[in-house]
């Protein structure tokens, strides 16, 4: 049981972001605020199941320790994150077209996709129906940036 304070403090202050941001989303224009207080909402549940499964006794006992080895493989979700931030920053001053293609390719050449017939028939695929989606559908228009 010991064991368990890791997940029950990370769980309390993922809990307490959910919360201050549910309350941001409050203040958003025509209801703007739905999807992330739903989102939000979501994420709380989860999380006191969470902490909720830590208070079971015996329930922890074949769990394996956590291990901080830092190597590629377990660091590919941070960098692939830290690369969609980095997108969603960039879209804005170069534009979507140029910055979702270079994305497409960055983000499958780092989870190990190197087949770029694949990429290629992907991104002629995502990128126009992402247009339609957004520009077509939800009449909300792409940001140009300095190139397009």
């Amino acid at each position: 049981m010991p064991g368990q304070w890791g997940t029950r403090i990370a769980a309390a202050v993922y809990i307490a972001f959910c919360i201050y941001v549910g309350v941001q989303a409050l203040d958003f224009p025509a209801g703007g605020g739905t999807f992330p207080l739903f989102a939000e909402i979501c994420a709380v549940l989860i999380s006191g199941i969470m902490i909720a499964g830590t208070l079971i006794p015996g329930a922890s006992e074949g769990a394996e320790r956590i291990s901080f080895r830092i190597d590629y493989s377990r660091a590919k979700p941070l960098l692939l994150c830290a690369l969609a931030i980095v997108y969603v920053l960039a879209i804005f001053e170069i534009g979507y077209f140029v910055t979702t293609v270079l994305f497409l390719f960055s983000a499958t050449w780092l989870v190990g996709i190197r087949n770029l017939r694949t990429v290629v028939i992907a991104a002629v695929i995502l990128i126009p129906a992402m247009y339609a989606f957004f520009v077509l559908f939800l009449m909300a228009p792409l940001p140009k940036g300095i190139l397009f």
